[in-house]
């Protein structure tokens, strides 16, 4: 069951620390064979996308973690400058986002974090947060933005903000007026929450924690954030058996 690196440095350092712990030979994009094992890379970039829409649900994908991941900073020119990699990375089987399969609700994990969680805000406006242009291209959602405000206005008639990464707006600001937040997938979600802000996902494996069509009910769920904590590692946990048994288990599903 091997491994594989693109010639970007962060797929490499993520992919070496991978490889290594758990003894896994490591290959180049482009020597990859189709068959019937597991695809295991970081990132949907440089031809790795491409391998895991065909490889369906047998596939480990690694991207940044949905907390404390490491520090990025995004231009006007669209650009992410990333300066160094002792964050979070999530670690998920067939999947962009979650393990579907079996979600870990134990809060142990998410405690560690010394995350606090705040009381629920009173705001008023609804933030649509945007996938960025890579995640709409994957997931083949070029409509999300006008898709997704006409099913917030089915259940909802508040006042609709919308905010992506490059928004000179920050994310917090707009929290502290928020009632609730849509994502397809963002992390800022859990963020989101975490301030006190309920949050409602489109993407399957994220809508059981939140529903558009439960907007109005503006209930803050934490199982999310548990669920979130417990697929996400750092590169030196790779190596600990903790890690090793959480491999395993995805694994085996």
């Amino acid at each position: 069951m091997p491994s594989f690196y693109t010639d970007h440095y962060v797929n490499q350092t993520v992919m070496q620390f991978f490889s290594k712990s758990l003894e896994l030979p490591l290959l180049n994009i482009n020597d990859y064979k189709d068959n019937d094992e597991i695809f295991i890379t970081y990132g949907i970039l440089r031809g790795t996308g491409e391998i895991i829409k065909k490889k369906k649900e047998n596939f480990i994908y690694i991207d940044h973690g949905f907390y404390r991941s490491s520090t990025r900073k995004f231009t006007k020119e669209k650009k992410t400058i990333l300066n160094e990699l002792g964050g979070y990375f999530r670690v998920i089987k067939g999947d962009l986002y979650f393990n579907n399969f079996a979600f870990e609700l134990d809060s142990k994990r998410f405690d560690e974090l010394d995350i606090e969680l705040k009381d629920k805000r009173k705001g008023d406006i609804i933030i649509l947060s945007e996938p960025s242009q890579n995640t709409l291209d994957f997931l083949e959602i070029k409509n999300w933005s006008e898709d997704t405000i006409d099913e917030i206005k089915k259940y909802s008639d508040r006042e609709i903000v919308v905010h992506n990464k490059f928004s000179e707006i920050p994310l917090k600001s707009l929290l502290e007026k928020a009632f609730a937040f849509v994502s397809c997938q963002s992390t800022a979600g859990f963020q989101a929450i975490a301030e006190g802000v309920p949050a409602y996902f489109t993407h399957e494996s994220l809508k059981k924690f939140g529903n558009i069509v439960d907007i109005e009910k503006n209930q803050l769920n934490y199982d999310v954030l548990y669920a979130a904590a417990n697929s996400q590692w750092q590169l030196k946990e790779f190596f600990s058996d903790e890690f090793k048994l959480y491999i395993d288990k995805i694994i085996s599903k």
